[in-house]
């Protein structure tokens, strides 16, 4: 079988080094529920939701040709006021037209409460990657932070729905291992 260029830097495994992050991590579940029952105070900000050219990894695991145009949505989950995730989700452009419609009109509302609630909605499996501070998920999630840390854990999965995927990549800010006390 031959390695593509993504599967050399998103493992499938979880490194043991995940400490107090793994539980968050390996999580098949909803994210927004799991936060949701750990605070008394639940928010989504809307950073972001626009046409850009695909990332050449993205563009591979959506099956697009590189450079292709696709509907970019980025928000931070907020958790009694202190950010904890910042999510970074894709899908073709042409697919806003069909399964994945309401992509465009989330607004405020998390994701998540749309890809758990349809039950054709499938989702592969999880893969990690600890981002350093080059790597430009790691930039934009810091600039709600303080200090940045060294490095920020994410993981990322396909989600499916009638044919048409949709990639999503959540980074977790060090204010999630506090939501994991509770």
């Amino acid at each position: 079988m031959i390695t593509s260029m993504h599967d050399d830097y998103w493992k499938k495994l979880l490194p043991a080094d995940a400490g107090g992050y793994a539980p968050w991590l390996r999580d098949r579940g909803s994210l927004t529920r799991r936060i949701q029952q750990r605070c008394a105070e639940f928010g989504v900000r809307n950073v972001c939701s626009h046409l850009a050219l695909a990332a050449r990894d993205e563009a591979a695991l959506l099956g697009l040709p590189s450079r292709q145009k696709i509907y970019t949505r980025e928000v931070l989950l907020y958790a009694d006021g202190v950010p904890v995730v910042f999510a970074h989700s894709v899908v073709g452009a042409h697919h806003l037209r069909g399964a994945w419609h309401a992509m465009q009109n989330l607004g405020s509302r998390p994701l998540g409460a749309l890809l758990f609630a349809h039950p054709l909605v499938e989702r592969a499996p999880l893969r990690f990657k600890l981002l350093k501070p080059q790597h430009a998920l790691f930039r934009r999630a810091a600039t709600v932070l303080d200090t940045a840390p060294e490095r920020l854990w994410a993981r990322r999965s396909l989600f499916t729905l009638h044919g048409a995927p949709l990639l999503v990549t959540e980074v977790f800010l060090p204010g999630i291992s506090d939501l994991g006390k509770h």
